[in-house]
């Protein structure tokens, strides 16, 4: 076999592995249980997690109430990241605060969609900004909105085992 074609097969394998994935925070539950997040508050109703103020009031009402913490809030805790954002460059220096809020922008869009999508941290350095979030969708998101905005470059790099996707934005 020519190694081209190794690659190839195991680029494969490596994919196939990551679609079979499951996160480990995400646990099973019955579909018709209602849990409460004791830390932020997010309700996990009918298969899926929303924020309070979406969750349907008479399904609240109508059934018993489990309290637990919610897989953003335990990964949070845990600080086990699924998505970092590298900022870097002579263009953060000098819009350090569009950038950020920027970013708080889309993290409150993609809370909205979906409360277990968030950043769990943000880290300054001399020169650099990385942003922590609790899922790979919502980086490559966040990679997406400072590319469209504000051009420079734009890599992702994604883990082989698991999904972890780390994203790198520049511009000088």
């Amino acid at each position: 076999m020519a190694r081209d074609e190794r690659q190839r097969v195991d680029v494969k394998r490596i994919r196939r592995n990551i679609e079979n994935f499951g996160d480990p925070y995400i646990g099973r539950a019955d579909p018709e249980e209602l849990r409460i997040c004791s830390e932020c508050g997010a309700v996990y109703s009918g298969q899926r997690w929303y924020l309070k103020e979406q969750a349907d009031p008479e399904r609240l009402r109508n059934q018993p109430v489990h309290f637990t913490v919610c897989p953003a809030c335990r990964k949070i805790r845990d600080r086990d990241p699924g998505g970092i954002v590298h900022i870097s460059g002579q263009f953060l220096q000098e819009h350090k605060q569009d950038i950020l809020n920027l970013i708080h922008n889309e993290n409150e869009r993609a809370r909205a969609v979906n409360p277990i999508e968030r950043i769990m941290d943000v880290e300054m350095a001399d020169a650099t900004l990385d942003v922590l979030t609790t899922n790979e969708k919502l980086a490559q998101r966040i990679g997406r909105a400072l590319h469209k905005a504000y051009d420079g470059s734009v890599a992702y790099k994604w883990s082989e085992d698991n999904k972890l996707v780390r994203v790198l934005w520049q511009r000088d």
